[in-house]
């Protein structure tokens, strides 16, 4: 076994790989089959009638739809902690937290389900054998179920290896017992006469039956998050979570179907269908039906009752056992839950903390309520999942998938609107489960912003490793960030500054300079020569911040500055980080074009800055004085930056005082006699005619020649350029114009793009039309 230790701090934490195929095709089934087939096939069969076998295979096509998800982000990103992760990694980190939140109450409540059953079969081989054991203050069922927990809960503190040898042999055996049911139940199905008499009417509650019964059985599909849970135990994850996934989905889903066809067609239960009865039989569904066909049926049916449940349940602690762990590991929630035992290399902390949130809804739910709570929080997991794992493929487009999803992004599109289906559904089932879930969330809510936000910040300040700040007095306007890259000069750093002491002074905001250096998490030290190198940019910044105050004319122009020395695993990742802890408004950020020079930090990351930052964006390459300023846009003014575009230019404007253009190309087969306007560029970005010495619309085949030509022509110093607005699939980086202009011009040029997601865009596309506004 792999020497695995835990640390909190700046050490990574890191479980052991002992996990092969055949352990992961187990933990699935056994995490499945008692879900499904002996928990809660009853109520199931009421909501859908004869067509219950329907309800499978919807509830099977869409765990299908999911799975090609998990295998492509479980392969890829193979961490504990699953789903949690990769919606933090996808949608950042407070989607991500109540990504966790929600899955740890998830596997704790699918195991507070399989407890609860497990305490009915262990009531119900009690009265087989004539034992009447009753208490005052519980039912046997529950004490029963807080017993297992309990001595689960410990065999999971032991360890994987362990947990893995004792739910192997349980699941063995429950296959071999659903496969006599199948077997005994099929052959009296094609014995008896008119068989097929048992399926009507086939839909007695309409499609919405056959969609309601598969919204609640649908934890029995939740195995693949259990075993992606595994993923950074595993020994070989490409491989093994692939086979594991696709194999014990197949097997499963054959015997859900078969099941439920042999359970309604071959049993009659005082000459009624079963499946009038079956809603009012619970867990005992299946016991009842193995009576009338399969010899001593209901010992053997009650001794795979117990079986499904012991495997599932112990499936289900150990799942969110290693949720738990991960959100403490990020510091999510209390950072004693990450620890490692040092003997076992089990989270033991986390196990003991969840077995005990289980006890407590075992104790103080009914297992159709704690059921239909599981049901609906995987549902909305596996959601949010499929919209991160989505964003996660044009986020890293360069990453090297081990899996890659069919008919891609249409799998993972279908699978969020079907998801969204059964969550809706879940109103008619059960509204308390919707409840329940709201409060669970709040809580996560309260934790998040009293904690987990504190622990964040805590942690942010550990990478400051130097700091200093200029301060006139308290400022409210925009908080503007400047990341300095080692490739910049002494000339470039002061020119690039000038533009970001302009912008403050004219936003009334102040200035944030982050030094950014990548280092090994083991490490997080900084050579002291490079310390008092960026020591002296630090002086020099002060230095120029001082001089700029004392020309502008009074208080109320003056800056405020803020340099830190930050040392990070990934650069662009802190930058975000800085972004979030201090609140930014604007991100100025010099650019060099895209490179693969591996001296330039920023360039091979611009991509990732992009989609991620979510604040307003500057990008400036080779910055410079500036004595003439060109503004650069569409003639009919669509481009949703145009507003931040003239504050900008009227910031660089007031500083500078230089010569002032506004220059819109019109394409070459515009007619003449269609003279443009140039209000309906004028008005959205907030300028007048008194803004430019000149005005121009030339007609010309190409805009880009046109405007490096007209740069050149007029000596300009610096551009101005909008963005391309934002896309719903494959996102440009800023648009093909901007892009080619930065590539190809000589003099300095500011590619600028307001912080507008997809979503933030469509509707004010809508809110335009509806009001009659130009679209833009």
């Amino acid at each position: 076994m792999e020497d695995t230790t835990s640390q909190i701090g700046h050490k990574s934490v890191h479980l052991a790989r002992t996990l092969g195929p055949g352990s992961i095709i187990l933990l699935g089934i056994g995490s499945l089959l008692g879900g499904g087939i002996f928990t809660l096939l009853g109520p199931a069969a009421g909501l859908a009638g004869p067509g219950l076998f329907l309800a499978m295979i919807l509830g099977a096509a869409v765990a299908f739809l999911n799975l090609q998800m998990y295998l492509a982000l479980g392969t890829t990103f193979p961490e504990a902690g699953g789903g949690y992760l990769w919606v933090r990694k996808g949608l950042g980190n407070f989607q991500g937290f109540l990504a966790g939140w929600l899955s740890w109450f998830a596997h704790a409540a699918a195991c507070g389900v399989y407890a609860l059953s497990f305490g009915f079969y262990t009531h119900a081989l009690l009265q087989m054998l004539k034992i009447n054991l009753e208490t005052p203050i519980l039912s046997i069922e529950k004490i029963v179920a807080i017993t297992v927990l309990i001595i689960f809960g410990y065999i999971n503190w032991q360890g994987t290896h362990t947990t893995g040898k004792i739910g192997n042999i349980i699941t063995i055996g429950l296959l071999g017992i659903l496969g006599l049911f199948i077997s005994f139940g099929g052959y009296k199905l094609v014995t008896i006469p008119d068989s097929l008499g048992a399926f009507s009417p086939f839909l007695p509650n309409g499609v919405l039956g056959i969609i309601a019964a598969a919204s609640f059985f649908y934890i029995a599909f939740e195995g693949s998050e259990i075993q992606v849970q595994a993923g950074e135990e595993t020994k070989n994850p490409q491989r093994d979570l692939k086979v594991g996934l696709l194999t014990s989905w197949a097997i499963v889903s054959i015997v859900y179907v078969l099941v439920s066809i042999v359970i309604v067609g071959a049993t009659a239960i005082n000459g009624r269908p079963i499946w009038e009865v079956l809603s009012g039989l619970g867990e005992g569904a299946i016991v009842e039906s193995a009576k009338t066909f399969l010899p001593f049926g209901a010992i053997i049916m009650i001794i795979g009752g117990l079986l499904a449940n012991l495997a599932a349940l112990n499936a289900t602690i150990f799942s969110s056992s290693h949720v738990a762990f991960a959100l403490a590991r990020d510091k999510n929630i209390w950072t004693n839950l990450s620890e490692i035992h040092q003997k076992n290399f089990t989270p033991h902390l986390s196990v003991v903390v969840s077995v005990i949130l289980i006890i407590f809804m075992v104790i103080a739910l009914p297992l159709f309520d704690v059921a239909s709570i599981a049901s609906l929080l995987f549902v909305l997991l596996f959601l949010q999942l499929n919209i991160a794992g989505t964003h996660l493929h044009y986020k890293f487009p360069e990453t090297k998938w081990s899996y890659k999803i069919p008919f891609f992004p249409a799998t993972p599109v279908l699978a969020i609107g079907l998801y969204a289906l059964l969550a809706l559904t879940m109103l008619s089932v059960n509204i308390t489960a919707w409840l329940i879930a709201l409060i669970w969330t709040l809580l996560g809510l309260v934790n998040y912003l009293s904690y987990a936000r504190r622990q964040s910040r805590e942690q942010f300040e550990k990478e400051i490793v130097y700091e200093e700040a200029v301060r006139v007095g308290p400022k409210t306007g925009r908080r503007i960030l400047m990341p300095i890259g080692p490739e910049l000069s002494n000339e470039q750093i002061k020119n690039f500054s000038e533009i970001a002491f302009a912008l403050a002074s004219e936003l009334k905001g102040e200035i944030i300079v982050a030094k950014i250096h990548p280092v090994p998490q083991q490490l997080m030290l900084l050579e002291g020569a490079k310390i008092k190198h960026d020591q002296q940019i630090f002086a020099n910044l002060k230095e120029w911040v001082n001089e700029f105050n004392k020309r502008m004319p009074g208080l109320e122009k003056d800056i405020n500055l803020h340099s830190m020395l930050m040392v990070g695993r990934d650069v662009v990742e802190t930058i975000l980080e800085v972004i979030r802890m201090e609140e930014c408004d604007l991100l100025l950020l010099n650019w060099e074009g895209y490179t693969k020079s591996q001296g330039v930090i920023f360039s091979r990351n611009i991509d990732r800055i992009l989609r991620e930052s979510k604040c307003d964006l500057l990008v400036v390459k080779n910055p410079k004085p500036i004595s003439s300023l060109l503004l650069t846009a569409h003639p009919s003014g669509e481009n949703p930056y145009l507003p931040l575009m003239g504050e900008i230019f009227s910031a660089l404007k007031n500083y500078y005082q230089p010569k002032t253009e506004l220059l819109s190309v019109l394409g070459s087969d515009t007619p003449y006699y269609l003279k443009p306007d140039s209000q309906a560029l004028l008005e959205p970005l907030g300028l007048s005619k008194e803004d430019f010495g000149e005005i121009s619309f030339p007609r010309a085949k190409s805009v880009m020649k046109t405007i490096i030509e007209e740069t050149k022509k007029k000596e300009t110093s610096m551009v101005i350029i909008g963005s391309n607005r934002p896309k719903l699939i494959g996102e440009l980086r800023f648009g093909d114009i901007p892009e080619l202009l930065a590539k190809h011009i000589d003099c300095s040029i500011m590619i600028v793009r307001g912080h507008q997601g997809v979503a933030e865009a469509a509707f004010s596309r809508i809110i335009r039309r509806i009001k009659g506004e130009p679209k833009k």
